[in-house]
């Protein structure tokens, strides 16, 4: 492999969207040259720190018609976003975040509108790529999805709602683990504490799922999982540690 290759792959690299032959094949040339692995480590580290740049309020009307069409597309369609939106996606961070740098470290006014709306942009793909990632068939890459959305700042209801319906449906129970801490930022809502609940009451969930979500409840001292709970507790067909750990929360609740 080339570096012309390599460069064109390091989109695919971040989205995790190569084949295992080409992963490989990309690997063993950063390892081998290391100019493209810098370039690499540098894409990679702009990827992570889009959730560090700090939020300011969008003062574009063009730029919030552009989003709201973005969250329209979301809550109608997420399958629409396949492999190849991923790719566009990362392609798009990149190309947006050196933009982003290359202003900040040039003279530009304070509160520049075309920072605020970049700034706004960059969030709302971010959370495009997570919303895609928890729609794929890889276990691995809805984790990831799941790990983006905690790096989001300020996600809309579109994020919030993918996340509840991976708690209720996902079939691994470690994405379904990841998924209850992903959404204990938002244990204010009561939607989220209800979801909680009725996924509590889930007959199919796994007993750490099950363990996990009570404490989530408990964390939110919702006292709408009393009933939930007790029934949880007083239930001889599940599993003697989720009974034991309902009886405590019901303790903690009160």
């Amino acid at each position: 492999m080339d570096c012309e290759a390599a460069h064109a792959q390091l989109a695919d690299r971040l989205t995790g969207t190569l084949t295992s032959e080409a992963a490989a094949a990309l690997q063993q040339h950063l390892a081998s040259c290391e100019a493209c692995a810098r370039e690499a480590q540098d894409a990679s580290g702009t990827w992570s720190a889009l959730a560090d740049i700090p939020p300011m309020p969008p003062d574009s009307s063009a730029m919030r018609a552009r989003f709201d069409t973005i969250v329209k597309a979301q809550t109608t369609s997420y399958a629409g976003w396949a492999t190849y939106g991923l790719q566009i996606a990362a392609a798009i961070v990149l190309l947006a975040a050196g933009f982003l740098v290359g202003r900040q470290t040039s003279p530009t006014p304070v509160g520049d509108p075309a920072i605020a709306e970049l700034r706004e942009e960059l969030r709302a793909t971010r959370q495009m790529v997570s919303l895609s990632l928890l729609q794929q068939q890889s276990a691995s890459e809805r984790l990831r999805g799941i790990t983006y959305t905690t790096q989001i700042d300020r996600p809309d209801s579109a994020l919030v709602t993918a996340l509840l319906d991976t708690l209720m449906h996902d079939t691994d129970s470690n994405v379904r683990l990841r998924t209850i801490e992903a959404l204990k930022r938002f244990a204010d809502r009561e939607n989220v504490r209800r979801t909680a609940v009725n996924a509590l009451a889930e007959p199919t969930s796994a007993p750490l799922v099950q363990i996990a979500l009570i404490d989530f409840l408990v964390e939110a001292n919702d006292r709408n999982a009393v009933t939930s709970l007790r029934h949880v507790a007083d239930d001889a067909m599940t599993d003697k540690a989720v009974r034991a750990h309902a009886k405590w929360g019901l303790q903690q609740i009160g």
